[in-house]
């Protein structure tokens, strides 16, 4: 079998109402653009693939060096890609064909990837990731609702101004939900650097870590997510060892060598790699087995495309359908 062509193009899908993520404070979004990558062989077989990604570099650089090439290699053409597709800057291209390239394998083989890496699991409990920071009261009422539609786990986003009203968040849904539902935070502070508006919003040091992760641990809550920037490696091993909520990250970390460092340190709890953003499927296994052995847990990360979510992940959530 042989790649016979490869292309790249952006989708975008408008939202019901307008959008302000709790990652990106300041901001407004009415859509969800992806790039949608195509891997075609002359087998017949067309994989697919999805994350960012310009589709002119993929034409001009990426594509005809991967035209003619076995599919099945797949961690070869992966390292091409990121090569030709300007070293980590290419890496959610190179995710994205990878995703592609497994589906290729996957289609081939007449089995989905899941059994044909060995299933241990064929259930998952699914969450509603929540994306918008509300109300206390508005987050229980939310809370039942998704308990109505058969969720047992919901994350809800601390990103206000004080403790108190964070906490009073959980606290309200706490109390609506009582032991039906798993409750996770996410703070989303390690997406300083790189979020447009973060440098005029609050961003959290330790203390304020801290202080929050003792106040929700008498709620029970299955884990905190992103409370300090993503390269506070000494602020996050206090924390963890410090903390009864674990602590979770690492979604926009890359490259194998950042999750080594987060394992050997003892920075997280829960290890949280995207396959589409830095270090792709093969990687994220490769995470998980380092993990494994290190005795953390991993729930990988993925809010960029239908193609590339985990079942037990939604981010279209209430706050999209019901502004």
């Amino acid at each position: 079998m042989k790649i016979t062509a490869v292309e790249a193009e952006v989708r975008r899908i408008p939202f019901a109402g307008e959008v302000r993520p709790a990652w990106a404070p300041g901001t407004v979004w009415g859509e969800k653009a992806t790039t949608v990558y195509r891997v075609e062989t002359d087998d017949g077989i067309t994989g697919y693939g999805a994350g960012q990604g310009t589709p002119g570099l993929v034409r001009e650089r990426i594509a005809p060096r991967l035209i003619g090439q076995d599919p099945f290699r797949v961690e070869h053409l992966f390292r091409a890609t990121v090569n030709w597709g300007g070293g980590f800057a290419g890496l959610p291209i190179a995710c994205a064909i990878e995703m592609a390239l497994w589906d290729v394998v996957g289609k081939a083989a007449g089995l989905p990837l899941y059994r044909l890496w060995g299933m241990d699991k064929d259930r998952v409990r699914a969450y509603a990731s929540l994306v918008e920071q509300r109300s206390p009261e508005r987050r229980a009422e939310d809370a039942l609702r998704f308990l109505d539609l058969g969720y047992r786990a919901i994350k809800l986003r601390l990103h206000a101004p004080t403790m108190n009203e964070d906490v009073a968040q959980v606290e309200a849904v706490r109390a609506a939900v009582g032991d039906r539902m798993a409750i996770m935070v996410d703070a989303n502070q390690a997406q300083e650097p790189g979020t447009p508006g973060s440098e005029t919003d609050l961003v959290w040091g330790y203390d304020r870590a801290l202080a929050t992760c003792r106040a929700l641990a008498p709620l029970d809550v299955a884990w905190m997510e992103e409370p300090l920037p993503r390269y506070a490696f000494d602020d996050l091993r206090r924390l963890a060892a410090a903390s009864d909520v674990p602590i979770a990250g690492g979604e926009n970390n890359v490259g194998l060598h950042e999750f080594r460092w987060l394992l050997d340190q003892e920075c997280y709890d829960v290890l949280q790699p995207d396959a589409a953003v830095g270090i792709g499927l093969s990687g994220l296994r490769k995470v998980a087995a380092y993990a494994e052995l290190r005795g953390k847990p991993v729930a990988p990360h993925h809010g960029g495309s239908g193609l590339g979510r985990r079942s037990h992940e939604l981010l279209a959530d209430l706050d999209v359908r019901d502004p």
